[in-house]
């Protein structure tokens, strides 16, 4: 009998030891996943952030410098046309030519801008998504019984980032693709220069 309760404590301790690893393990990797959603999350709003930053930055340059373009036309008309010999209609078709590329470009760059923003957007949705759902397989991933079980779920949760990963690329591919075919087609709609 004594034999018996020895044997069965050692089945126990056995047991209880494979159930505290797991434990620990399946710890230790809720951890890593919550730390490594934290650091996504934070790099990804830093991110857009910065391109929202510099997008607003790339329009007002981008304003400025047309405004400034503008300014500079209009003064320096009257002595170019002068020296080209442009003069009464000539020198009006000039400056609406001019007015109206700058204001192509412009309205191609509000376009980019607006884009840049669209993306911007799409990331920051990615990693809300992604950090959403790390909290739920958090729950799922300390529910596990077994080392198996919680190696087996690590690595779907590893191929599901990857794979909203790819559908996030491409959906931010699709979006720029739109957002240059869109520019193009402002800037060829714009009357071109008289020959």
């Amino acid at each position: 009998m004594a034999a018996r309760q020895t044997e069965f404590g050692t089945e126990y301790g056995t047991e209880e030891a494979a159930r505290e690893t797991t434990r620990t393990a399946t710890d230790q990797a809720a951890r890593s996943a919550h730390a490594m959603s934290d650091a996504a999350e934070r790099t990804a709003r830093r991110g857009a952030e910065t391109a929202q930053r510099n997008s607003e930055r790339m329009f007002e340059s981008w304003r400025s410098g047309a405004d400034a373009a503008n300014q500079i036309c209009e003064r320096s008309l009257d002595k170019v046309s002068k020296l080209f010999g442009l003069t009464g209609e000539n020198a009006r078709q000039a400056l609406q030519q001019s007015t109206g590329n700058v204001q192509a470009m412009l309205e191609t760059t509000t376009i980019i801008t607006d884009g840049w923003q669209d993306l911007s957007g799409e990331w920051m949705r990615f990693v809300q998504d992604r950090a959403q759902q790390n909290l739920e397989n958090f729950d799922r991933l300390l529910a596990c019984r077994s080392m198996q079980e919680c190696v087996a779920f690590q690595t779907q949760m590893a191929r599901d980032q990857f794979e909203a990963l790819l559908q996030s690329i491409r959906r931010t591919s699709e979006k720029s693709t739109a957002m240059a075919d869109q520019a193009v087609r402002k800037m060829s709609e714009s009357p071109l220069a008289p020959h």
